[in-house]
């Protein structure tokens, strides 16, 4: 196509515009050929429409037939099939769809119909959506699922996992035999349930189990250890979870089962290694990451071997913070002793006395304990280093139930029976799982990462008859993070 401004005697004033090879492409060389034309002269205003049919002005934009947040979709469907999960769900387009609602903007199963509308995704009614709930909520479902994510984290015998529990929370003032009120990790008084997360040493979430409001956290565990081990025929598991999972039948139940423990102990005294090591070493001071080392004293295995040790470590690090906090409540308790300040909450201050007075015992008992950390473990053929590093593993799952509390918002439910509840925590945990990969790939938190991709769209709109194709530009360093999580 050309533009051919004057001709005189067999020479062309002319401009060359392009080649069309199609009919959408010629529509848009005949935009560019008008601008070209317009550019080159002032247009005489007399009342006549001079613009080609279909281009388009600014005063009158031409419509967008659809629009649609193609990274973002791509991104994130690109990651749930990573994870195997097209297939454990036999491509279930309306339970993928509501995985991609929770990462981009979490809501109630009526909002995910909103939300996938507005990146371009059409979805199946609310009604459809509410008619397939059953379904994932069933436990050949959730087992499917599951079995993805343990063959994704690469599941096997002598597998370290880590286990923690949250409480969700309904806005109800009556509860059922399944939402009950009982101890809130919110501090709240509403009827809730309590939500137990297994993941691997990285964080990533294998199995999610729910259980009434009021059930003890220590008896959660074992039910969802048994169940991941029989499905997945995996011996050897070993459970890291902090001390407050744990009580003295526990943690026999859980050696009986054939398992495995690490857990973060309670230090109320000083433990005897310490005394032991202070009474040979009066002048001695702690070294950072030193180690004692305590042997369960109920008893052996019949080869001699302890059931359980105990490992003690001092950190430098938490000894300045807890001994910091201590001298800011020693001074409190002070100045409420005198009467300059008065009496809240000050462990400190022994009310009990004749006259109140400062707990100069407790002061130098926790002193003494500062920057002590214990770890015990039935894993008595491991290092210490590998027992406390283990442990440590624990941020990753704590990571996990923020993201999920935040980032994907499990609550509020907007569901009440059992059945609905399962269901929504199935695909809450399937998001933690596409969102965890997202993060790993992308190095972007979850929620950042979408705000980013979300902003770059494709378009579609008719010129002239013509379904041309558009984009919005794509910096070169998106480019890149494209790239990266498309990464195999």
């Amino acid at each position: 196509m050309q533009v051919i401004f004057s001709e005189r005697r067999g020479a062309k004033d002319l401009k060359h515009v392009g080649s069309a090879h199609d009919d959408e492409q010629l529509a848009l060389l005949q935009i560019k050929a008008q601008q070209i034309i317009d550019g080159q002269q002032q247009a005489l205003d007399l009342g006549i429409d001079t613009t080609p049919a279909g281009t388009g002005s600014q005063e009158s934009p031409l419509p967008v037939t659809s629009e649609r947040a193609g990274y973002l979709i791509e991104a994130i469907t690109g990651a749930y099939r990573a994870l195997g999960f097209d297939e454990a769900t036999e491509a279930d387009r309306v339970f993928s769809d509501l995985v991609i609602a929770r990462i981009v903007q979490p809501g109630s199963k009526l909002d995910s119909v909103e939300t996938l509308a507005e990146i371009g995704v059409a979805s199946a009614s609310y009604a459809t959506i509410k008619r397939r709930l059953p379904t994932y909520a069933a436990d050949e479902f959730r087992s499917r699922l599951t079995a993805a994510c343990a063959a994704h984290a690469g599941i096997g015998p002598g597998v370290l996992v880590l286990y923690d529990v949250t409480t969700l929370y309904f806005e109800a003032d009556e509860g059922d035999d399944f939402r009950k009120p009982g101890f809130s990790k919110e501090r709240r008084l509403e009827p809730q349930i309590t939500v137990g997360l297994l993941s691997d040493a990285s964080g990533f979430p294998l199995a999610v189990g729910a259980f009434e409001g009021n059930m003890a956290e220590t008896r959660t565990m074992l039910p969802m250890l048994e169940r991941f081990a029989d499905t997945y025929q995996v011996d050897g598991i070993t459970v890291v979870a902090d001390a407050g999972m744990f009580s003295d039948g526990n943690k026999k139940a859980i050696t009986a089962a054939g398992l495995h423990y690490i857990l973060g102990t309670r230090t109320p005294e000083v433990p005897y290694p310490l005394q032991a090591w202070r009474k040979a070493n009066p002048e001695a001071e702690y070294t950072d990451g030193q180690i004692w080392t305590s042997a369960d004293r109920s008893g052996r295995g019949p080869d001699g071997v302890p059931h359980s040790i105990t490992y003690y470590v001092y950190s430098w690090d938490r000894a300045r913070r807890t001994l910091k906090g201590i001298s800011e409540q020693v001074d409190k308790a002070e100045k409420a002793v005198a009467g300059k300040l008065a009496i809240k909450r000050n462990r400190f201050v022994d009310l009990k006395a004749p006259k109140k007075q400062v707990n100069w015992a407790l002061v130098e008992k926790n002193r003494a304990l500062a920057g002590i950390k214990g770890y015990e473990t039935s894993r008595v053929d491991l290092p210490a280093e590998q027992i406390i590093g283990s442990y440590r593993q624990l941020l990753k799952i704590e990571k996990a139930f923020r993201m999920s509390k935040s980032d994907l918002k499990a609550r509020p439910i907007y569901h009440h029976k059992r059945q609905s509840i399962d269901a929504h925590l199935t695909v809450v945990m399937s998001a933690m799982a596409v969102g965890h990969l997202l993060e790993q790939r992308s190095g972007l938190s979850l929620k950042r990462l979408v705000r980013t991709l979300k902003r770059y769209r494709t378009f579609e709109l008719t010129i002239a008859g013509q379904t041309v194709h558009a984009a919005s530009p794509v910096p070169a360093e998106i480019n890149e993070l494209i790239a990266r999580i498309k990464q195999a």
